[in-house]
């Protein structure tokens, strides 16, 4: 038993070093997403493993841990780790800020999970982010000036933060789940007023764990989305939101003043995305959908 418990104890020793190392390092977060993975929880090694010897030198460590890491992950033995046996193992991930002349994220994919279908008809957005029309003005229709702080040194800007200043007054975002994602997909409220004109009231929860790191925004031809504003948050969490072609439309680390000026147009598939925070991170966001005729 004291075996085992050292065992565990040295990975998580060895894997959330990574983890730990990003909140205080200095100067510049890197320029590449990054997937720091660790044992997931209830992990239990195989009787009989030995702890590695604490004299080994980094390299051979470094190669050890590997070799492990995969014997682990393998769960069904058969020389190749697929795609749920991975995914249990990613304790965080790292997506590097956009570039600052607003030339997007081009070439980025989508996550694998967490982004609906577009539905049938769907094109792609004609020209990606179109400044408002009239009656769709920034700061409008129950949008607070909420704060998009930059994070702490080592780590991407725009890092909105449970309790802090504004956002204080915010309720806790609920845990993600297939049935929450699953009941935003009707209108929370018909008819809401947004500028001059009335929509319906849309959410969007996304959280950082497998699965739930997205949602989609699907805008049908004539129809827009304006008016927005955050609804929850919990912990600690940045998102942006990008067009299909990969353009990302707005990110945390421009500031509210984007964001209450944020204006989508149909048809097309839009995503809300996190690109960081902590592992329990999660925010609900809120726009209006309204004709544009």
């Amino acid at each position: 038993m004291m075996r085992k418990l050292t065992l565990i104890l040295t990975l998580l020793a060895v894997l959330t070093a990574p983890v730990l190392a990003d909140h205080h390092m200095e100067g510049e977060p890197p320029m590449h997403p990054e997937i720091v993975l660790g044992p997931p929880e209830g992990f239990e090694p195989p009787e009989g493993e030995e702890p590695p010897p604490m004299e080994m030198p980094p390299e051979e460590m470094k190669s050890m841990m590997v070799e492990k890491f995969f014997q682990f992950m393998d769960a069904n033995g058969d020389g190749a780790v697929d795609f749920d046996e991975f995914m249990p193992w990613v304790r965080a991930s790292h997506m590097p800020p956009p570039p600052m002349d607003g030339e997007g994220m081009d070439g980025m994919k989508p996550p694998r999970d967490g982004m609906k279908p577009p539905r049938d008809g769907m094109k792609p957005p004609r020209d990606g982010m179109k400044p408002p029309r009239d009656g769709m003005h920034p700061g409008v229709g129950g949008l607070r000036p909420h704060s998009m702080k930059p994070g702490p040194e080592g780590e991407e800007g725009g890092l909105l933060i449970e309790g802090e200043g504004d956002l204080a007054d915010l309720p806790l975002a609920p845990e993600c789940s297939d049935e929450l994602r699953d009941s935003e997909r009707d209108p929370q409220a018909e008819n809401v007023p947004c500028g001059d004109r009335e929509g319906n009231l849309i959410f969007r929860t996304i959280c950082n764990m497998p699965g739930f790191e997205s949602q989609a925004i699907s805008l049908p031809d004539g129809r827009g989305a304006g008016c927005f504003g955050l609804e929850a948050l919990r912990s600690e969490i940045a998102f942006e939101i990008v067009a299909e072609d990969g353009t990302v439309l707005f990110n945390t680390n421009m500031g509210k003043e984007a964001y209450m000026g944020l204006h989508l147009e149909g048809p097309g598939v839009f995503e809300v995305r996190s690109v960081g925070g902590s592992p329990d991170g999660g925010v609900t966001i809120r726009f209006t959908d309204i004709p544009l005729d």
